[in-house]
């Protein structure tokens, strides 16, 4: 008996190399990689949605608490205590430590700002306020 096995066709050629970064006019300095990991956290998302409307510098607190009323689905004024508090360290042991990293924000002393409003992250935060904003 002779076994047949399924010949599969290979995936054409690419005729294009793809590009490592999603903005290719030097705007971007995050490779679509780095911007969808830095993405990935809801609470690096939810900060970076925040920084990006405010505009200018924001307590750390303030920030803390626009990410737990965003992942709690509530109103800033009905953010529990204790998610507050969970919020406040999760940003400051976590999320803006990562941001800092990528070169995105700056924090010290309980204020927070966007350095730079990269390109790549613009596009897909707006795609995804887009499909479910709050």
């Amino acid at each position: 008996m002779t076994t047949r096995y399924r010949v599969h066709n290979s995936p054409p050629p690419r005729t294009h190399e793809v590009p490592s970064r999603v903005c290719t006019d030097g705007g971007s300095s995050l490779s679509v990689d780095d911007a969808f990991a830095v993405l990935a956290n809801p609470a690096r998302r939810h900060a970076l949605t925040y920084l990006r409307r405010e505009g200018s510098a924001v307590d750390r607190t303030e920030l803390a608490r626009y990410v737990a009323a965003r992942e709690l689905e509530c109103d800033l004024v009905e953010v529990p205590a204790d998610a507050l508090e969970r919020a406040e360290i999760d940003l400051y042991h976590l999320a803006l430590p990562s941001l800092r990293a990528h070169g995105l924000v700056e924090y010290s002393e309980g204020a927070v700002v966007l350095l730079e409003d990269d390109p790549t992250i613009a596009r897909l935060l707006d795609a995804a306020e887009a499909a479910a904003p709050w």
